[in-house]
């Protein structure tokens, strides 16, 4: 039985290799192209196009993971059939599942490791391409948070100050609570400190209310409302926050806290943490779909059927777990349903068809 895994490991392993390189030629060609446009507006080259696609690549193969073991394992199991070698297996006394259980395992191992090492790398990767494409369209983020609260700098002909507000209202994201602010005067020495219960931001000002207004060691003002002026705009305050997409799996839950901890919507960052941790339970989906489909060939489908429902099924159940993904983003399901149901619903139906298929 030990040569016999390692047998068909290898064969799996291989046929993961092969479509795993076809799909990435895919995804090089397609992602250079759009790179190579943005590259082109900025006058950058070529040599700048692919290296940007290059930082992005892990994270785009990553998603394409659920179609590469699919087909790994349509091949796979397709090649073993039409060598005989599954008959053969069969005529030995061996089960589906005795065959089929190296597969998984290796699945599993392969998938944990992916989550486990080399989706951190890609995200860090991503987010080194999210900097520099940041800084090469001059859209930078001004905020920046921490367990201390929201912080923010202006600085310009009109003000020059520094912001520090607890926390976003989580109904109003223009509207920040408990703010504090320093005033610093051209040469950037300490102006005027204020302490505001609340500040709203408009259209190129923050209006602060219930203000007091220390100037050193007199007494503070009280003042009913201080207007600042500012280049912030509701948009760019959404868009500070990083992307889950540029957080590794390790540091998504501390950030998560820390976002919470403002007022921010937390949604997509808990939707991504969750949807990495079922990665390797959709992958054996995946691979149980394939098998659904592979195995009976030639007794109950020919090898065009065999492709023709394996990619059918998965393109369902991939537009499935899409789907009920984004629910979990927009907060419609919790995270956890959201992210676990539709590979664990794959699994188990696949499960049962073998179940009935081949165990009667």
């Amino acid at each position: 039985m030990k040569a016999l895994n390692k047998y068909l490991i290898s064969r799996f392993a291989i046929w993961l290799f092969i479509v795993l390189a076809g799909f990435g030629a895919v995804a090089i060609l397609g992602d250079f192209l759009e790179m190579l446009r943005f590259s082109n507006r900025f006058d950058l080259g070529t040599g700048a196009a692919l290296g940007f696609t290059l930082q992005r690549l892990p994270l785009i193969l990553l998603d394409f993971l659920p179609f590469i073991f699919l087909f790994g394992t349509v091949f796979c199991l397709l090649r073993l059939s039409q060598d005989q070698e599954l008959a053969v297996i069969r005529a030995a006394g061996l089960s589906v599942w005795q065959f089929l259980t190296p597969l998984l395992v290796f699945t599993f191992l392969i998938a944990s490791l992916i989550v486990a090492i080399l989706e951190p790398i890609g995200a860090r990767s991503m987010a080194s391409f999210a900097a520099k494409q940041a800084e090469i369209t001059g859209i930078r983020a001004k905020l920046s948070f921490s367990t201390g609260g929201i912080w923010f700098r202006e600085q310009n002909d009109q003000s020059n100050y520094i912001i520090r507000a607890e926390k976003l209202d989580p109904e109003n994201a223009a509207h920040l609570q408990n703010i504090e602010v320093t005033l610093l005067d051209e040469s950037g020495r300490f102006s005027r400190h204020l302490e505001a219960r609340s500040a709203h931001l408009g259209s190129g000002i923050f209006v602060l209310q219930d203000v007091k207004i220390f100037t050193g060691a007199d007494l503070p003002q009280t003042q009913e409302q201080f207007i600042l002026p500012t280049q912030l705009t509701l948009a760019s305050i959404e868009n500070s926050f990083k992307p889950p997409q540029t957080i590794g799996l390790w540091k998504l839950p501390g950030y998560i806290a820390q976002a919470r901890a403002t007022g921010m919507d937390v949604s997509r960052h808990e939707a991504r943490f969750q949807s990495l941790l079922a990665l390797p339970i959709l992958l054996l989906s995946m691979v149980m779909v394939a098998a659904c489909f592979s195995l009976p060939t030639g007794r109950t489908f020919s090898t065009s059927q065999t492709l023709g429902f394996s990619v059918l099924c998965g393109f369902l159940v991939f537009l499935f777990n899409d789907f009920i993904g984004l629910m979990g983003e927009l907060n419609i399901l919790p995270s956890i349903m959201a992210s676990w149901t539709p590979a664990l619903i794959a699994l188990l139906l696949s499960v049962s068809y073998l179940l009935t298929t081949e165990d009667g």
